[in-house]
């Protein structure tokens, strides 16, 4: 972090600063550095809508990717 911030010493950021703030200075010295993400579409899973996410589980579960929670191999 110090080599982002000259100010953001071990000690700052331990005793004067909550999480959420390293966060925020972390990602902001990140897009300085490195540009903004060229993404427009969020891919994520986290923001799809809990139907999508189901379909895809299901779709995993058909393919044989993952098994169905409670099936036993026997």
């Amino acid at each position: 972090m110090a080599l982002l911030y000259p100010w953001a010493t071990k000690g700052y950021l331990l005793w004067e600063m909550s999480i959420g703030q390293i966060i925020m200075y972390y990602n902001l010295g990140m897009q300085m550095k490195y540009g903004e993400d060229e993404q427009d579409e969020k891919t994520g899973s986290c923001f799809k809508s809990a139907d999508d996410v189901l379909k895809v589980k299901n779709e995993m579960i058909k393919s044989g990717l993952i098994k169905k929670y409670g099936d036993i191999d026997g």
